[in-house]
């Protein structure tokens, strides 16, 4: 089972952080760390999910009109809050880019997850990756169905997890029993358990995904806000149903959970 850390683990850290990335590390070294990138105005690649800035800096901008300068003097962990405290409100940190990661964390396994469809991003990431030599540490994923195909149009040796089009015709395909007739070309299907009242995770989609030797990583629910995979039990009956990862905003959590577990 593989542990992926959702948004650099964010219900123990501010999401898309450094210090996020440096917890999951130290939970475990082995675990992966999704991240979402975005591209700045002058073509610089930063850990962001929204378009939006304010979500999460307080401030209002959108971060494909901001250069790499002014996003620097943003505070990634403004809203951040731990009880009733924003402890990174008096001691803010910045928005990371995803040079810094690979400078900083080279051994790391990630998940790029690329939240921006302008297109430009790809050479940028590419070339990011291949410099620091971490092509085999990576997995890419987007919802944009067209950038994803660009980006395996340029690598197509490296891993990737499915774009929505592809996840779609999946799981409707297994709804409709004609599964056999759409292939899966991305190496990892990523989707929710249920997506509000809706159950996507049924026994004919997991056997879809295994007769084709894909891997499987799942969360529990998507609507309104995400719901990730955040305690031992969870993990259990995911993993005795097929699944092959999961997704977790508390990775301390979880791997206390675990540890407790292991010793009883």
């Amino acid at each position: 089972m593989e542990i992926i850390c959702y948004s650099c683990g964010r219900g123990e850290n501010p999401e898309n952080s450094i210090e996020g990335i440096k917890h999951c590390i130290e939970t475990n070294p082995d675990w992966r760390i999704e991240m979402d990138l975005q591209i700045t105005r002058d073509g610089q690649i930063v850990l962001f999910h929204d378009y939006e800035t304010e979500r999460t800096t307080g401030v209002k901008n959108n971060i494909q009109e901001l250069d790499l300068d002014s996003i620097k003097k943003l505070n990634c962990g403004f809203n951040f809050k731990i009880g009733s405290e924003f402890p990174y409100r008096q001691n803010p940190i910045q928005i990371p880019t995803l040079e810094e990661v690979c400078q900083l964390f080279p051994k790391s396994k990630l998940l790029l997850d690329i939240h921006t469809d302008n297109l430009k991003a790809i050479d940028k990431i590419i070339e990011i990756i291949e410099r620091h030599q971490m092509e085999k540490q990576i997995v890419v994923v987007s919802h944009y169905d067209q950038v994803s195909e660009k980006f395996k149009a340029k690598r197509p040796n490296w891993t990737y997890g499915a774009a929505t089009k592809e996840v779609k015709k999946m799981v409707y395909s297994s709804f409709l029993l004609l599964d056999s007739l759409f292939p899966i070309k991305s190496d990892i299907l990523m989707l929710p358990v249920k997506f509000g009242n809706i159950k996507l995770l049924k026994g004919r989609v997991v056997k879809h995904i295994s007769n084709r030797n894909k891997r499987l990583w799942v969360w529990l629910n998507e609507g309104e806000k995400v719901i990730t995979v955040n305690s031992k039990n969870e993990m259990d009956k995911l993993e005795k149903v097929g699944v092959n990862g999961i997704f977790t905003e508390f990775p301390a959590k979880l791997k206390n959970e675990i540890t407790v577990a292991n010793n009883v």
